[in-house]
């Protein structure tokens, strides 16, 4: 266990059978849903440090 914990790789593998679902949109009403929110409300403010030089 100490060693996986040290190990730069990743312990999990990603399988190759998920690549069928790259690029396929699974939950378009969701996807249609989210975009239209995005259309009328925006994106929310968001308040970011500004540096003094």
């Amino acid at each position: 266990m100490k060693t996986m914990n040290k190990s730069k790789i990743p312990v999990v593998r990603i399988d190759a059978l998920l690549d069928k679902y790259d690029g396929v949109v699974l939950f378009p009403e969701k996807v249609a849903s989210a975009n239209e929110m995005l259309r009328t409300i925006g994106l929310p403010k968001t308040n970011k440090k500004r540096r003094r030089a």
